[in-house]
């Protein structure tokens, strides 16, 4: 019976049906097959997405008097929402808290030095560093996590968020040591902060 095809469905041998699934199952006794299996696939995806969870991006003002004889401690709480792993940058717009005084006697000065910590808390992993906010400005020097964010820039989370608690950008300075003598005045700076996923 040379040159002959098996048939997927009823069993025998033909030389010109083509094999198809078989779709009837019989009684016991009645004939043959008695069962049909079939396959059925189903699949499904997460599309990868990346970003701060909903409602939960760093954001807010600190306002600390007299921070000249009590320092800065504030944490600024944020939640990473990422199915894959991303990078986190920060940017100072004055490098530190920087008053608006005009020109001042010898002795006194408008500008002050603080630190900036950013922690990342991801549902395994977690990222920590500190920078001088003088090293946070635009082309400056924090390797760590000077902004903005990109793929290969910024302080780097390896692995999902998923909305995992804990995420934080700290701002802190210890009382002013001199030796010149801050003016009174308001102290300001703004801090943006980008992320972007780095896969």
């Amino acid at each position: 019976m040379r040159g002959l095809a098996i048939l997927c469905a009823a069993g025998f041998m033909s030389l010109a049906t083509p094999c198809v699934a078989q779709t009837t199952a019989y009684a016991p006794g009645q004939g043959s097959p008695n069962s049909i299996v079939l396959s059925v696939p189903v699949t499904a995806s997460i599309n990868n997405h990346c970003g701060f969870a909903t409602g939960a991006a760093p954001s807010g003002t600190y306002t600390q008097p007299d921070f000249d004889s009590s320092g800065l401690n504030h944490d600024f709480n944020f939640t990473l929402d990422c199915t894959l792993p991303m990078r986190v940058g920060v940017v100072s717009s004055n490098g530190g808290l920087q008053a608006s005084a005009g020109t001042l006697p010898s002795g006194y000065v408008s500008f002050a030095p603080y630190n900036v910590t950013l922690n990342l808390q991801g549902d395994v992993a977690s990222a920590n560093a500190t920078c001088a906010a003088s090293t946070l400005t635009t082309g400056s020097t924090c390797s760590t996590f000077l902004g903005p964010a990109s793929t290969t820039q910024g302080l780097k989370l390896n692995g999902a968020s998923n909305s995992a608690p804990g995420s934080y950008l700290r701002v802190t300075a210890p009382a002013y040591p001199g030796p010149d003598v801050l003016v009174a005045a308001t102290y300001s700076d703004t801090l943006v902060v980008t992320l972007s996923a780095s896969p």
